[in-house]
């Protein structure tokens, strides 16, 4: 699947949405509230005007004795109301006085207080109504006592009411939504403009024009900016040392292919087997030159991008140290040297690439028998712990390092002598990228006589105990 298909939503329509979205789950919330709240205020305005209604009824039919309510009150009531409107009156002993006979009937137990209306739901003719029971004391000839009013009215109106009431709050949430969808969208395009010009600033910019950024932009994308500039200038720092890597290079290289091409065209016009001879070993020295150019120009570019950092248990520095001796073995006693290795009274794990860390110890082994045992001698490796470092002090006895010269040896493609053993001047920059790539340093110990040059690398946590081997010379196993 490409990645670059794959598209996010952008800032403005996430910004949109992430407000819009609750301010419509507000006004959801809103209307729901609002339609219970109108239900409750219709409910309790028509039951105070049906509370009314029976003190009116009961006050009629005292008036006249008990027959029936006028029509045209009647009518004035349904009028007001909207809704039919039925009545009930019956006597203090139970006794029919006037009304529909066929009144709604309260739950049982439904407690009727004197002097207070009690409402309640029920059904008329399948219809859904509303009820209230009122017990009034009448003093008169004919209703000497309690006497009961009941009252029921249909609810259509009611619903209607409610319905209505949250139509309009509906409405008018809507209208405060898409308003506000509107100045959002608006507000969220004027408020973007900045990142919209950033982007447009940095789309014109070519490949090689690394400057900072200097636009203006809101003090939340400040840091954004801030860590795009340190990327250009990381990018501008790393594009100028592969330029001088490359440049350097091959001028370093330059000098062995043209001996090469020499010795190549020297072999083939010479003039006799014994001079060809001759030629064809010059070329494979330069050759062997070459190769050793070539990797220690690869090991360093390795060792500074850190593509040799895989995660690897950590090596025990002292071990490292004895197994990449050992391969110099035959070289140090065909050049009567004597290696002699002082190992840690402890073990010291080291984390970094294991080859990488060997390359390491390699580079230091080959540049003391180099140059510091060039006539035979001894070569000295030490292994301890100084503080929370492992150490490695390799010394010789060769004419050492003059100490204004100390920092310069470790520069790329420095050398203090013209030698002919293929050197380029890379071996010690790349053991200081590897030592800093995992966290430590390389330099010169001032020493009074020879070469002493110490890597310290970050002892890391040891995952199991292991074996060191005894003090004594190299060279002699």
């Amino acid at each position: 699947m490409n990645v670059a298909s794959v598209r996010t939503p952008s800032l403005r329509a996430r910004l949109f949405v992430l407000l819009v979205v609750p301010l419509v789950f507000i006004a959801l919330a809103s209307s729901a509230v609002r339609y219970w709240s109108a239900q409750d205020m219709s409910k309790n305005l028509y039951d105070d005007t049906l509370k009314v209604v029976a003190h009116a009824v009961a006050r009629e039919v005292v008036l006249t004795k008990g027959d029936l309510v006028a029509d045209a009150l009647l009518d004035s009531l349904v009028g007001a109301l909207g809704d039919p409107i039925f009545y009930q009156v019956r006597a203090a002993d139970g006794r029919f006085v006037t009304g529909h006979s066929d009144a709604p009937i309260p739950s049982a137990g439904l407690d009727v207080p004197g002097g207070t209306p009690v409402f309640f739901d029920s059904f008329y003719h399948d219809r859904p109504v509303r009820v209230v029971i009122l017990r009034e004391f009448i003093a008169d000839i004919d209703f000497d006592g309690w006497t009961t009013v009941q009252v029921w009215q249909t609810v259509t109106q009611r619903q209607a009411l409610s319905l209505s009431l949250v139509g309009q709050s509906v409405f008018n949430l809507l209208l405060i939504v898409g308003s506000a969808a509107i100045l959002f969208w608006f507000g969220i395009n004027w408020g973007l403009a900045p990142l919209t010009d950033l982007r447009s600033a940095v789309g014109l910019r070519s490949a090689s024009d690394l400057r900072p950024i200097r636009r203006p932009v809101p003090h939340e994308v400040a840091p954004l900016v801030e860590t795009i500039n340190s990327l250009f200038a990381r990018l501008r720092e790393e594009l100028d040392r592969r330029n001088a890597f490359i440049g350097n290079a091959a001028h370093q290289l330059r000098n062995p292919v043209a001996a090469i091409q020499a010795q190549a065209e020297s072999a083939l016009t010479a003039s006799s087997d014994s001079g060809r001879t001759a030629r064809l070993e010059d070329l494979s020295q330069a050759a062997r030159q070459l190769s050793r150019m070539s990797h220690q120009l690869l090991n360093f570019d390795i060792a500074n991008e850190g593509r040799g950092d895989d995660l690897q248990p950590p090596s025990d520095l002292t071990e490292l140290v004895a197994d990449v001796a050992r391969r110099h073995v035959p070289r140090a006693l065909a050049a009567h040297v004597d290696i002699e290795l002082e190992p840690a009274t402890e073990p010291l794990p080291v984390a970094g690439n294991r080859v990488m860390l060997e390359e390491a110890i390699d580079n230091l082994i080959d540049n003391g028998l180099k140059y510091g045992c060039a006539r035979g001698g001894r070569l000295s490796l030490l292994v301890e712990r100084i503080g929370n470092m492992a150490a490695l002090t390799v010394a010789d006895e060769g004419p050492g390092i003059p100490p204004e010269a100390s920092e310069e040896v470790f520069d790329r493609f420095v050398r203090l002598s013209d030698d002919s053993d293929g050197g380029c001047g890379l071996g010690l920059s790349i053991v200081r990228a590897i030592a800093q790539r995992a966290g430590g340093d390389v330099g010169i110990v001032p020493a009074e006589k020879g070469c002493t040059i110490r890597l310290k690398l970050p002892i890391a946590q040891a995952q199991e105990n292991r074996q060191k081997p005894g003090i004594g010379s190299i060279a002699a196993e």
